[in-house]
């Protein structure tokens, strides 16, 4: 230390040697560019991913300082595949060299930099916290190839529990049919009676899955990749603290906190956490990983100007691999580009947000444009009772745990403040609009809705426990520093933060040793319940657990998914009534399953397990019920029906019109949708179809009565002439201007109304075609615009439709395959039903239309005998967007042959000027502005001389930055040598300006 004792800037600033440790990379930048150079090639010439290598050997060759080899050094060092600077004389290097150094420079870089005592510790830090939170998750979810008695992924079954047991179906489905026709979206006919595939869910993780299952068993592969987003989540939130270049050893304490998150189990369906990935949300746990990877390259691109390309890609993954996960990367992308924003900066991030929107279009954009033709599950929102509250949303763990957490997220949003880190900011901003976002959702999302308000705590979750960890290395650090007695912003050396880390990393150890009951000398005491009956309980110590306080389960939940549908007791019965189904495939034909809707069916490790019907009869017997409910409107008739012919159904469709266990109208319902097999299991449902006309009794399988509906078609002549529908104005509606409500108002009405609708509407047709006004029924009417209490409007047309008998023709030779269908007529000019769900990339060959009608089903007029129909998954908007993504790799690739941007210093613009206005780079004299580690970089210097000068409005010797102090302390050095900055500087403006006005120094 020098003469005078400054205050250290409380700052976290990303100039900061602390916070940013790129001495390994400079000290290899100098040796193994020598190398290379000695090797006949140029280190400036070859670049790795978007990070720039300077090109030492040219630069030390502009000896006479005319600038020139600094412009070529700007342009070698950039973003892309730069050209390379010729050395004169040098021969030209291969590719596969190039390549090889490439792939070897980072690793080699790493391994020989000085293994100084300081980066010792912090490989230490790092190598402890990526190892034990991933070794944790590894367990939680049973992944243990070492050793295989224990592990259960590479088990081959079928993957069971909630939703996840029915996803198993689509990436098979992917495999087996679309792959195969080169697309990776188009039509099934598996569920609901058809609807598009992958076009409103994700397909990124299927083909992940199709790709593992190339070398490895089905059930293998897709469990792999399940849980894929868990085990690689803890690195991810490490690699974002670190790219986004939070101080040591904040980086290593965000896998300890993205550790917290997925074994959060206060939720269990909103997403992310490990209860939400094994209820099916596996996606979202995907994309939320790849969404921690994007934003870390963000945010590190703001601060240097690299990584556009990787940044754009990323986030575009996230996005497309779950549409909630998309809400949080538009959202924290957004925040952090404000933070961080000026001009160099606001092109980068508009260049790079450019991009990611483009490169996700191809999925994006049909998804947005095509809701109209989806099932909105009008989910409702929380609060939803008088028991329910924001309050209990927000903060849904025991009072103390709460209270704990929340009040160490705010000291470190605050200390991100006021120690300057725009990427720590930013993270509070997140949390607190997460926070707002469940509030304002409660509507859902304008227009297309589809949102479950809920759907955005994980993202509040998250970013609290994120900021939490901040809070306690904050906490830890005043402890010391009071301590030590020393300024309490000063930060940790070391060795400190070797013990800061192990403070609270072994203190969430313990919380989560405590929860899952696997403390070292722990044990079990007898205490009496609310009873009186006496328990055993768990005990640590003098701690106990109360006796309703039970082990925590998230690794329970993985065990039962993993073991499979194989692994459940009941599993020879589902076996049965599969093989049943199966063989009367083969006997009677194939058609459309529907089956009784039951809380029953859970035996067989799902209540969704039949929906996988026709994944085990290779697409024979169709499901009525599957899993992507959102994905076409025939869901709401879907449930309309399953109710006629259960016991007690979910009805899951809010606000819909139910009829339960009503066998006679479950008949007719069954003949509107083609449904040709009826399969009930309780008794009451049993009763009602044993009784109903129009069902033929085929066999019992189990629990299982089997029926056969009799005069059920998937393509049937139309009796009675289609009428076109209008809606009629100036009633008051809800949601106006939903053409979904509009057309759900609709279909719903001629569904179970059909006294008031003796002929099918449909949205248009033949100027022919009989036209009548629709009005809503006022009597009909159920609290119509309250969102927990009404029903769906029921409609009738104003005037009363005058039939239009139709004649007598014959469909015949009716063949019908996963995306496309050909019947022949003997007589053209009749409309034909196609009880097929509707939507406009269906095409159709020898006849008008297809026009939608009814239950979302489609009508087309023959103008030949023969009818094709197909559907298109390339049509006009599609290859629109697919453009579009084109444009995207387009720009990728100009990108990357632009280089990086170039910012005017690790910060903004705005800070620099404010904070080092006085600083500038003039010769061989440069200007640091900063505090007591001033002195430190005047001392690591090589024989550098400090000379003090003032800067006035800046910080005092006690830390009072309130301005009743205008002297501050800057040193200026004249390096007699090479400088090195040390690893714990911390630098108030260690930034490159711009020499004479001309271009920034890199």
């Amino acid at each position: 230390m020098g003469a005078c004792e400054w205050a250290e800037p409380m700052t976290d600033d990303p100039r900061d040697g602390d916070a940013v440790d790129d001495d390994s990379l400079d000290w290899f930048d100098r040796e193994y560019a020598d190398t290379i150079a000695g090797q006949g090639g140029s280190a400036g010439s070859e670049h790795d991913g978007d990070e720039a290598v300077e090109d030492v050997d040219v630069a030390d060759a502009d000896a006479d300082g005319d600038g020139a080899t600094t412009e070529d050094a700007d342009r070698v060092a950039s973003d892309g595949a730069a050209e390379s600077v010729e050395v004169v004389g040098a021969p030209t290097r291969s590719w596969g060299d190039r390549a090889l150094t490439r792939l070897v420079r980072r690793p080699v870089a790493w391994w020989n930099a000085p293994w100084t005592n300081e980066r010792v510790a912090r490989v230490v830090v790092t190598s402890t916290a990526l190892v034990a939170t991933t070794v944790i998750m590894m367990m939680v979810v049973h992944f243990n190839p070492l050793s295989p008695s224990r592990d259960l992924i590479f088990d081959d079954t079928t993957p069971t529990g909630g939703d996840m047991g029915a996803h198993v179906w689509a990436p098979a489905f992917l495999r087996d049919h679309l792959l195969p026709n080169g697309q990776i979206s188009g039509w099934t006919m598996d569920w609901y009676g058809g609807l598009p595939l992958y076009r409103f869910y994700m397909v990124i993780p299927a083909l992940l899955i199709v790709a593992f299952d190339v070398i490895l068993p089905y059930g293998v592969a897709f469990k792999l990749v399940a849980m894929s987003g868990l085990v690689l989540f803890p690195l991810a939130c490490w690699s974002f603290g670190r790219l986004a270049a939070f101080r040591h050893p904040i980086p290593e304490l965000f896998a300890f906190g993205g550790m917290c998150f997925l074994l959060d189990e206060s939720f269990e369906i909103y997403g992310g956490n490990v209860k939400s990935t094994m209820a099916g949300e596996y996606s979202f746990s995907i994309a939320l990983t790849l969404a921690m990877f994007g934003l870390g390259l963000l945010a590190n691109g703001l601060r240097t100007g690299k990584y556009r390309v990787w940044a754009a890609v990323v986030l575009s993954l996230a996005a497309v691999s779950h549409g909630i996960v998309l809400i949080f990367v538009a959202v924290a992308a957004l925040l952090i580009c404000l933070v961080w924003i000026d001009r160099t900066r606001l092109v980068y991030a508009v260049t790079t947000g450019l991009t990611m929107i483009l490169l996700s279009a191809w999925w994006v954009g049909p998804f947005l444009l095509g809701h109209e033709f989806m099932t909105d599950m009008k989910y409702g929102f929380r609060p939803n009772s008088a028991t329910d509250s924001f309050w209990d949303m927000y903060f849904p763990l025991t009072p103390a745990l709460d209270i704990l957490i929340t009040s160490l997220a705010v000291i470190g949003f605050g200390a991100m403040i006021m120690r300057r880190q725009l990427t720590g900011t930013a993270l509070g901003l997140i949390c607190v609009a997460a926070a707002v976002g469940v509030w304002v959702a409660r509507d859902s999302l304008p227009v297309i809705g589809l949102l479950w308000n809920p759907r955005l705590l994980p993202f509040f979750y998250l970013a609290r426990y994120l900021l939490m960890v901040i809070g306690a290395l904050e906490l830890v650090t005043w402890v010391i520093n009071a301590g030590r007695a020393r300024l309490a912003n000063r930060s940790l050396d070391e060795y400190e933060s070797v013990g800061a880390f192990a403070v609270i990393g072994l203190s969430i150890l313990l919380v989560f040793g405590w929860m899952y009951e696997v403390l070292p000398f722990d044990g079990t005491r007898t205490e009496t319940n609310s009873s009186g009956e006496e328990v055993s309980v768990y005990a640590w110590g003098p701690l106990r657990k109360t006796p309703t306080a039970g082990r925590a389960v998230a690794d329970g939940w993985t065990r039962y998914n993993w073991t499979g549908y194989e692994g459940r007791p009941s599993y020879a019965a589902y076996n049965d009534v599969v093989t049943t189904m199966d063989e009367i495939g083969d006997d009677r034909g194939c058609g459309r399953a529907l089956w009784e809707n039951n809380g029953s069916n859970s035996e067989y490790g799902t209540t969704m397990a039949l929906m996988l019907l026709p994944h085990w009869t290779d697409g024979c017997i169709g499901s009525m019920e599957g899993l992507f409910f959102e994905a076409t409107a025939s869901t709401n008739y879907h449930f309309i029906t399953a109710a006629a012919v259960s016991e007690s159904s979910s009805n899951p469709v809010r606000q819909l019109r139910y009829t339960n266990n009503d066998a006679e109208l479950g008949v007719r319902h069954m003949r509107d949708l083609g449904v040709r097999y009826l399969m009930v299991r309780t008794d009451p449902a049993k009763a009602e179809a044993a009784l109903a006309d129009g069902l033929e009794f085929v066999t019992t399988s189990g629990t299982w009565d089997i029926y056969e509906v009799q005069d059920s078609n998937i393509v049937e002549p139309l009796a009675v002439e289609p009428v076109v529908v209008d809606h009629a104005d100036g009633i008051e509606r809800f949601n106006p201007g939903d053409d979904r409500e509009r057309n759900l108002e609709l279909g719903t009405s001629w569904f179970q109304n059909r006294d008031d609708w003796p002929a099918v509407p449909v949205d248009e047709g033949p100027d022919d075609w009989q036209r009548v006004t629709a009005e809503i029924v006022e009597a009909e009417r159920v609290e119509p615009f309250d969102d927990q209490r009404r029903k769906v409007d029921y409609v009738e047309p104003t005037e009363p439709i005058d039939p239009a008998i139709l004649p007598t023709i014959t469909v015949s030779d009716v063949v019908i395959e996963q995306q496309s269908l050909h019947f022949t007529v003997d007589q053209i000019g009749v409309p034909v039903m196609v009880k097929v769900s509707y939507f406009p990339n269906w095409q159709v060959e020898g006849a008008d239309g297809p026009y939608r009608a009814g239950a979302n089903h489609m009508v087309v007029v023959p103008t030949s005998t023969e009818v094709t129909m197909s559907y298109d998954s390339r049509a006009a908007l599609d290859w629109f967007f697919y453009l579009l993504t084109a444009v995207g790799i387009g720009l990728c690739f100009l990108w990357r042959r632009r280089g990086d941007v170039v910012h005017a210093g690790l910060v903004p613009s705005a800070r620099v000027a404010e904070t080092s206005a006085p600083a500038s780079v003039d010769g061989d004299e440069f200007v640091v502005v900063g505090g007591a580690h001033a002195e430190a970089e005047a001392d690591a210097s090589v024989g550098a001389e400090p000379v003090h000068e003032t800067d006035p409005g800046g910080v005092d010797a006690a830390g009072d930055d309130s301005g009743h102090h205008d002297v501050a302390a800057i040193t200026t050095m004249e390096p007699t040598g090479e400088v090195d900055r040390p690893l714990d500087a911390d630098l108030d403006a260690d930034f490159d300006a711009e020499p004479d006005g001309g271009e920034p120094e890199r």
